[in-house]
């Protein structure tokens, strides 16, 4: 047997044997119904492959003399008592024999019906078995077996309860880290989607760079330039050529993925809201700060644009957590509609934008953001990602105001662009 074996069936067969310890004294002379053998099923249900039969035996005998020497404690110290507590080792150790094979049998498989069925008459058994071993055949009496069966009965049925409400416990912790999981993968859909418009961008740029460099080498062949210049110019084409080949091949890829998951889906505005909600207060508390976040919602309509929106109001929200210097953040959200418009508002109290930058904050490259230890300076693309979002793919607009203590960026999206009629 194996270390961690060893230590499993020492820590569990104490914790039947303490649980053993509750007890009511009932039909017979020193026979005592507990719950400790119904923790047996329990820790086979939560750790699937235990050593059952070494677990049942090291507590029979653990609940065999703990109760003799509490007997005698008791009363006055008397050898005989051992001797009247042995059938609770037979019980344990019938118990845990029946219990075993059917492990084996059923690979250790607990929550189905039929299996109480199996544990009800395992109970039965191994009470009457240790009934036995104290009355002999007066054990067969019409009002024991009655008792017997009726123990065996609540005991499976307190079983069957905590088995199943450990199932609803497993189930929900299971739900909630699949929505965990689910709401991570919406976020890191949405960066990639906002990544892919950049890509597009970028391709027309090596496109132009191509063209550029091809009609460079042509003026150099009419100028009759130096041969290596002007091959050298030829080659730098070929290059940006291959470059734009291998990155069309890689955004098309991407792109591919991604439509599995843009097709056919919607989201309403409220489970966008509860992604960005969950989204900001974790990133609020990697950065030791507290988060107040109202959202008023006006309108919860169903959006097949959802990814869109998400790169907008995740790069706003991001910006405003990362940019407070307070140890409490307040965001806001607010929708509204007016005139066939859906108007979103974000704002926050953080330090605000300095008038000379609020011309410049949509500008590709612009940021204030730099990291005065390495020198690293963010690439600046968020807000001109956002205005781009906004304007191109959903036809709106986006204004910011801000001051010390409070900026608000407005959004304006035509309804028809967002809303999906289900």
């Amino acid at each position: 047997m194996k270390s961690s074996e060893r230590k499993q069936v020492l820590v569990f067969s104490m914790l039947i044997i303490l649980l053993a310890q509750i007890n009511l004294h009932i039909f017979a002379s020193n026979f005592r119904v507990s719950m400790g053998v119904l923790l047996l099923p329990v820790l086979v249900f939560l750790h699937r492959r235990i050593p059952v039969l070494p677990i049942a035996v090291l507590a029979g005998l653990g609940v065999c003399l703990s109760r003799a020497l509490i007997h005698s404690v008791m009363r006055s110290f008397e050898l005989s008592a051992f001797a009247d507590f042995y059938p609770e080792l037979v019980f344990y150790v019938f118990y845990g024999l029946m219990f075993h094979f059917h492990c084996h049998r059923h690979d250790y498989r607990i929550p189905h019906r039929r299996c109480y069925a199996a544990l009800f008459l395992m109970d039965y058994l191994a009470n009457l078995l240790e009934m036995i071993c104290r009355l002999q055949l007066k054990a067969f009496t019409f009002p024991l077996q009655a008792d017997i069966l009726l123990v065996a009965a609540v005991r499976t049925l307190i079983l069957w309860t905590i088995i199943s409400g450990l199932s609803q416990y497993k189930f929900l912790l299971f739900s909630t880290a699949h929505a965990n999981r689910y709401q991570r993968l919406i976020l890191l859909i949405s960066k990639l989607n906002s990544e892919i418009i950049w890509m597009r961008k970028n391709s027309a740029m090596i496109e132009d760079a191509m063209a550029k460099s091809y009609r460079l080498y042509g003026q150099l062949q009419e100028q009759q330039a130096v041969p290596e210049v002007t091959q050298s110019a030829l080659n730098v084409a070929k290059d940006i050529h291959e470059v734009k080949k291998e990155y069309v091949m890689i955004l098309r890829g991407i792109s591919e993925a991604l439509e599995l998951n843009l097709r056919d889906e919607v989201m309403s505005l409220s489970d966008i809201m509860k992604v960005l909600e969950n989204a900001m207060n974790l990133l609020a508390d990697q950065q030791g700060k507290q988060l107040e976040f109202l959202i008023d919602i006006q309108n919860n309509f169903k959006t097949d644009k959802h990814y869109f929106l998400l790169s907008v109001l995740r790069n706003l929200l991001t910006n405003a957590v990362e940019a407070s210097r307070k140890d409490t953040i307040s965001l806001g959200f607010i929708q509204t509609e007016a005139e066939g418009q859906y108007l979103f508002s974000v704002c926050d109290d953080g330090p605000g934008i300095p008038t000379e930058y609020l011309e410049q904050i949509f500008l590709p490259g612009f940021s204030t953001k730099i990291n005065f230890d390495t020198g690293e300076i963010n690439r600046g693309l968020g807000l001109n990602l956002v205005e781009d979002v906004i304007m191109n793919q959903l036809q709106g607009s986006i204004s910011v105001q801000s001051r010390p203590g409070s900026t608000v960026f407005s959004i304006i999206i035509p309804r028809e662009q967002l809303e999906v009629q289900q």
